[in-house]
């Protein structure tokens, strides 16, 4: 009794799947077919604004939402040691001019002995030309001579080795003014390195930081954006055949239900992310946004091919593998097709006609 039960149910069960079974043929109609990408709305530019140098933030000339130019000032940096630096290096400047100026004391008193030496060196001078006259006269002997000859020669090589002191001594000064100099304008752009302004005309999206935090160097204080709005895509690896520049795309966003904007791609970057699998894609509005809001999500359908008439069948029909149950005579085959466009409910199929029978099997 038991053995017929089983064989009644085995009987019953293969009556049902032969019920299930749906037997259907290919179809022709107009297909549209799309790559989807998922994505978020950033500007055309965007850059970080961070501090070169360490310090406490100051003071902050904009706020979330605000519009600026090039070469404005956005933030200053400030920090005690840097602070110490410069007033170290301007007061070393300050102490180092009057000690290097032409008025100096060691300038003065180096000047004062050349003159004495100038004075002494004019009056051997003419002593020595006097004894020489005499000497060639044979009025005087030739010690004499000599005598005023080498006083002579010595007041002139003080008066020269006084003029080189001089001459060193203002280089010495000139060069320890240049050095202090230098050092003022190093601390100085250090402290310009805590002025931070922005690199091109935009719009701050996002500050981080308020005014009295510590930043550390590298730091982002802020999020600027620059230039239109922009989609940027994320294109599954698979699809990358299927996509270039200058395509059409249809966009949704949750934040406009209803509305779909048109889009054409501007760019494909060839970098794969191989994290996600996917690689990116910027595409342009064809119009402006009724509101530019930075990160706003949004899906993309990328077309591939739009209204043509091809062979389809529904998708569940299709089986892994891109194979199908076909009808031939008494007997079901499963048998590899080709698949072309297909959206949500319909793949094309090559390798059928319309005469042909599908089983479609849940």
């Amino acid at each position: 009794m038991k053995r017929l039960l089983t064989v009644i149910g085995m009987a019953c069960s293969f009556a049902a799947c032969k019920q299930k079974e749906e037997e259907l043929h290919p179809e022709y109609k107009m297909l549209t077919s799309a790559v989807y990408a998922s994505g978020s709305l950033v500007p055309e530019q965007e850059y970080k604004v961070v501090s070169g140098v360490d310090g406490y933030l100051v003071e902050a000339l904009v706020a979330e939402g605000d519009s600026v130019r090039k070469g404005q000032l956005l933030f200053s940096v400030s920090s005690e040691v840097r602070d110490a630096q410069q007033e170290g290096a301007l007061a070393t400047v300050q102490r180092t001019m009057p000690t290097v100026s032409r008025d100096a004391p060691v300038f003065k008193e180096l000047q004062g002995r050349i003159d004495v030496a100038r004075i002494k060196m004019q009056q051997d001078s003419l002593q020595y030309i006097r004894y020489k006259n005499l000497y060639e006269q044979q009025a005087i002997s030739k010690s004499n001579y000599e005598r005023y000859y080498l006083q002579y020669q010595s007041s002139m090589k003080d008066y020269v080795s006084l003029n080189e002191q001089w001459a060193q001594q203002r280089l010495s000064g000139d060069l320890q003014l240049q050095q202090a100099q230098n050092q003022l304008s190093v601390t100085a752009a250090q402290m310009n390195t805590g002025k931070l302004k922005s690199f091109a005309d935009g719009r701050v999206y996002d500050v981080y930081k308020k005014t009295g935090d510590l930043i550390a160097p590298n730091q982002p204080i802020a999020l600027v954006g620059a230039g239109q709005m922009i989609a940027r895509l994320l294109v599954d690896e698979d699809d990358l055949n299927k996509v270039y520049a200058g395509q059409k795309l249809l966009i949704t966003m949750d934040a406009y239900p209803g509305k779909v904007f048109g889009a054409r791609i501007s760019k494909i970057y060839p970098l794969l992310n191989k994290v996600e699998q996917s690689f990116r894609v910027d595409a342009v509005m064809d119009e402006p946004l009724p509101v530019e809001m930075y990160g706003l999500n949004l899906e993309a359908n990328i077309i591939i091919a739009e209204n043509r008439k091809v062979l389809v069948i529904p998708r569940s029909a299709l089986l892994k593998g891109d194979s199908v149950y076909v009808k031939k005579g008494d007997e079901t085959v499963k048998i590899k097709v080709e698949k072309g466009l297909e959206d949500e409910k319909w793949v094309e199929v090559k390798g059928l006609t319309e005469q042909s029978i599908i089983i479609s099997r849940p």
